[in-house]
């Protein structure tokens, strides 16, 4: 019998998929990547997730556009079974949720792009560790008191 993951995708949907010919873009056009991610414990569950997945993929210069831009969002719910501590349990539904809603991404856009003028496209690969570790607010530094003015 072959062995489960620990992490399980419960659910994933697309809010938002936009996928723009651009008329004048090649393959070899300017590229900007830009995405935002979301990951929050389920209320009142504590092995479960809720991530989101914010991209836009889109021309980088005007005089030199890509082929497609493209706009996605992506909400999903996670589950993530097995002994391990809190960190870790954390980091797997964050990391491989938001890497399994990335690669349901890449299918969508190279599913819809089979179609267009272009061709066949496909999002890049990405490390979603990086993404995550870059992704970390910093920590906001305390105000000093003020004193009210007699």
């Amino acid at each position: 019998m072959i062995p489960f993951s620990p992490l399980q995708l419960k659910q994933h949907l697309f809010t938002i998929v936009n996928v723009r010919t651009n008329p004048e873009g090649t393959p070899a056009g300017t590229v900007r990547l830009n995405q935002r991610v979301v990951y929050v414990p389920a209320k009142g569950k504590t092995n479960e997730w809720h991530v989101e997945l914010f991209i836009q993929h889109v021309s980088g210069d005007a005089k030199h556009p890509f082929s497609y831009d493209i706009e996605l969002h992506l909400v999903g719910i996670v589950e993530v079974h097995g002994q391990m501590d809190k960190e870790k349990r954390e980091m797997i539904a964050a990391v491989n949720g938001l890497s399994l809603l990335y690669g349901a991404a890449r299918e969508m856009v190279l599913n819809i792009t089979a179609r267009a003028p272009h061709g066949p496209f496909c999002l890049p690969s990405l490390n979603f560790a990086e993404v995550l570790q870059q992704a970390k607010p910093e920590p906001t530094p305390v105000a000093a008191p003020t004193v009210p003015a007699v």
